[in-house]
């Protein structure tokens, strides 16, 4: 029994003695497993590089070169056609003459003033996404696009729908079985993911660069929207081209630098896009909601005031618009939008004007201690700046259209190649007809033609005056017109073809 006794102690005394050696490395265990260590990355793939090739190779023929020709009026020093290397007017009027060119509409100076960008097809059918300011009229009563591909084959474009605010036009041109980029999700990017943005900077047909994902929800002036930023080189020229994924989907549209940086390009994100490409395949307005209000930040001084610590501050409510309506009033908080937690201004106006007017929006409101739930249904932006416009009288006024008048003693062929002549003076012993207008917008003018020089012979027929002139025209039978002219004092003289509009 003795024996049996001590064998149960001395048992015991094992088992407490590797109870506490083993509550001792627990405890180590414990301690090690607490110990705060820096933030580190598991980085896989390190011995391969982005497919930044394989993108660039197979997205490239989805972007195109877009040329915006506008004609401006009352502006001077225009570009010329050269002859042999010389200004053409220089070599037929002198240096500094003429100074300009007459519009038959008016009789006001047009420049004829092109401009570029880039573009990314969309659809097989030829839909192409770009920016609002490279297909833009440049303060001109009209403008011409025109596409070209990378097969280098032209196409002239229709602008389907476009978004001043959001800087983003939908163009389309005449074809088919187009290769066509798929669009992506900027929501789901991530700062510092790889992106590629292909487009025709500075002139340079589809240069390639490489970047990541700088920075989310930058803020531009066109207040509506949230802009990527990246550091993938962009310059003039990019506009509306693409920024892509490493899996060759589009993430974003090309459309601002900031010139003082290097490096600094910022993307509309094309879930923004998205939202809107209903409105622009239709051809209507965009719909952009409009709550109503001027939010704030919330700094410590807002929260110390109002006892919340997240959310947005209501600083103005307009009378009659969405908000008011809604019972939102000043200095509530706003905590979520639909659920979603909102934390800055810029957050609130990237929801509001994502939606649609006459969308209901539901508000997590912070107020006097309490939480409140309000329902908007969200105005119409455009709409209502509109309406201040046009109180404020900034309305710009449409121009009356002008005609040109008729003059029986002159031949007018604008309508079919872009000019007007008169009998040649005959007291300076001049034979045949002047010119005396052409429109900027003509095969005319692309030819080279200007007001002041003479025509003496249509085809090898000489033409000494109107009857003759007109009658040679009428042989031509709308066909190209092979027009032998001279300059005023007939030092000059050269061969002009100007085919039919």
């Amino acid at each position: 029994m003795n024996r049996q006794v001590k064998q149960v102690l001395g048992l015991s005394a094992f088992a407490a003695g590797c109870m506490a050696l083993g509550m001792g490395l627990s405890h180590g265990w414990q301690a090690a497993a607490q110990e705060e260590k820096p933030v580190v990355v598991e980085a896989k793939g390190l011995d391969r590089l982005p497919p930044i090739a394989e993108v660039a190779e197979k997205l490239n023929p989805t972007v195109v070169s877009i040329t915006n020709t506008s004609f401006v009026k009352n502006r001077r020093g225009f570009e010329h056609p050269q002859v042999g290397g010389q200004d053409f007017f220089d070599f037929f009027f002198g240096p500094g003459g003429p100074q300009q060119r007459r519009s038959p509409r008016g009789g006001e100076d047009e420049q004829r003033a092109v401009s570029g960008g880039s573009g990314v097809i969309i659809s097989p059918n030829g839909e192409i996404l770009t920016n609002y300011h490279v297909i833009a009229s440049m303060g001109g009563s009209d403008n011409a696009l025109e596409v070209k591909t990378t097969d280098g084959k032209t196409f002239k474009a229709t602008v389907l729908g476009k978004d001043k605010e959001l800087d983003i036009a939908l163009i389309k041109i005449d074809a088919s079985h187009m290769p066509h980029a798929k669009l992506g999700d900027s929501d789901s990017l991530r700062i510092g993911e790889w992106v590629v943005a292909i487009g025709n900077p500075l002139g340079l047909e589809h240069t390639v660069t490489q970047g990541i994902i700088s920075a989310k929800g930058r803020k531009l002036d066109t207040g509506v929207s949230s802009f990527l930023q990246t550091d993938a080189a962009i310059n003039r020229g990019n506009s509306g081209g693409p920024l892509l994924n490493l899996r060759g989907e589009v993430v974003g549209i090309n459309t601002a630098i900031n010139p003082a940086g290097q490096n600094i390009g910022f993307a509309v994100p094309i879930s923004q896009v998205n939202r809107i490409l209903k409105d622009l395949r239709s051809g209507k307005p965009v719909s952009r909601g409009y709550l109503g209000i001027g939010p704030a930040e919330l700094d410590q001084a807002y929260q110390d005031a109002l006892g919340v610590k997240a959310g947005v501050v209501v600083s103005t409510v307009e009378k009659g618009q969405a908000a008011e309506k809604a019972g939102l009033q000043r200095l509530d908080v706003i905590t979520a939008l639909d659920g979603q937690p909102v934390k800055s201004p810029d957050e609130v106006v990237a929801v509001v004007s994502s939606r649609r007017a006459g969308d209901t929006l539901k508000l997590t409101v912070f107020r006097d201690g309490k939480t409140l739930n309000l329902t908007a249904t969200l105005g119409d932006r455009k709409a209502l700046e509109a309406q201040r416009r046009r109180e404020a009288g900034e309305e710009p006024e449409d121009e009356p259209a002008q005609k040109p008048q008729g003059d029986q003693k002159s031949l007018n062929l604008e309508k079919t190649y872009g000019f007007t002549v008169e009998p040649a003076d005959a007291k300076n012993r001049l034979k045949g007809v002047v010119v005396t207008s052409v429109d900027p917008r003509s095969p005319a003018a692309d030819r080279g033609l200007a007001p002041g020089m003479v025509i003496t012979e249509v085809g090898r027929q000489p033409v000494n005056n109107l009857a003759e002139f007109s009658a040679q025209v009428k042989k031509a039978g709308g066909r190209t017109l092979l027009l032998y002219i001279q300059s005023p004092n007939g030092s000059q003289k050269i061969t002009l073809p100007v085919p039919p509009r």
